[in-house]
């Protein structure tokens, strides 16, 4: 008897803040509700309208795998109309994975914020991992800062939002980041050996102090936007910056080592001031029916040509310093059908040391 009764006192204690907590099938949030532990979600949980969700540092967040219809994407997730706080530490980050033995891109469906603007939701401090959009907004408003997204389909992804992406790292996703119809601020981030690096359409974008490299294809493209991309590093992607139909500026970057060009300009006016092009593999700018001013970057050491003209607009550089005996100039000069690019001081003209 007095076993018995000390089981039903047991039973009856609160369970342990470790204690693991399980949502499955289709749930909802009504109250404002705080998360530490350990958490797996089994199904899709959807955080209602005017309820917040805190998620506390050091908590782990797993999400079962299921397919309904065989397309390789995990379907469970978490479904934000209200709002999500997850705030984790350096020293305890918050952990969004997979709960599969043997996890891989897209066992999960996504942090999914859908109309959800009563309030910015944060990331700050986590890790997501084993996603198929480890970051998703729609109708939404979001800050994400000191977080890493890795091995995901993709990283981040949002449209017709408004979200700030600080000193993050997306490592290893098939896409880093990919947006439209949103305004965007990306400062201080390191978006690296990804499949796409940051690829976005009819966006305004102010990118800023980050480091894009080792992106199998573009580190940035922008389709039909408006930039500010100034005093960024873009390195070893196939192209390090290529617009189209676009307009803005690009000022103190490093575009180098780049495997085709370091600039693509296509349909595009744009502002470059004071880059560096260096080492790109067939040129450091490159223009198709373009515009703007081109003044005060250093183009150096770049294999195949310094500019090329592939349009059939001619296109004009103000004074900028051409490193010694560099690669020329593709145009109509030597090749039929294109556009002359015309130099505010011809090659021929340099000072020594300005070729």
């Amino acid at each position: 008897m007095k076993t018995l009764y000390s089981l039903l006192i047991f039973l009856l204690l609160p369970l342990p803040a470790s204690a693991l907590l399980h949502y499955q099938g289709e749930t909802s949030l009504y109250e404002d509700t705080v998360w530490e532990g350990e958490v797996l979600v089994d199904g899709i949980l959807t955080v209602a309208m005017g309820t917040t969700l805190e998620i506390r540092p050091g908590t782990v967040v797993r999400f079962s795998r299921f397919d309904s219809n065989a397309d390789q994407i995990g379907e469970h997730e978490l479904f934000i109309q209200g709002r999500l706080l997850a705030k984790g530490t350096a020293e305890q980050p918050i952990l969004f994975t997979s709960a599969e033995a043997n996890p891989r891109p897209a066992d999960w469906g996504a942090l999914n914020m859908m109309m959800s603007e009563e309030g910015q939701n944060l990331l700050e401090h986590c890790i997501v991992e084993y996603a198929y959009r480890g970051f998703h907004a729609h109708f939404s408003r979001a800050e994400l800062k000191n977080s890493l997204f890795r091995f995901n389909q993709r990283g981040a992804q949002f449209q017709e939002s408004e979200v700030s992406v600080e000193n993050c790292e997306f490592l290893n996703n098939f896409n880093g980041l990919q947006f439209r119809d949103s305004t965007v601020t990306l400062l201080a981030n390191n978006i690296r050996d990804n499949n796409w690096g940051v690829r976005a359409v009819f966006v305004k974008l102010r990118l800023e102090g980050c480091e894009i490299t080792g992106n199998r294809v573009n580190g940035i493209s922008l389709r039909d936007s408006e930039f500010i991309i100034s005093n960024n590093l873009l390195s070893d992607n196939r192209r390090g910056l290529y617009l189209q139909r676009s307009r803005g500026q690009a000022e103190h970057n490093r575009i180098s080592g780049n495997r085709e060009h370091g600039i693509y300009l296509e349909d595009s006016i744009a502002r470059l001031r004071e880059n560096l092009l260096a080492d790109n593999g067939r040129s450091g700018l490159k223009v198709f029916n373009a515009g703007g001013q081109v003044a005060g970057n250093r183009f150096s050491g770049n294999h195949q040509f310094t500019l090329v003209n592939a349009g059939q607009d001619d296109f004009s550089l103000e004074v900028n310093h051409f490193a010694p005996q560099g690669p020329g100039i593709l145009d109509q000069q030597t090749r039929a059908g294109v556009g002359r690019i015309e130099l505010a001081i011809p090659f021929s003209q340099l000072p020594a040391g300005n070729q």
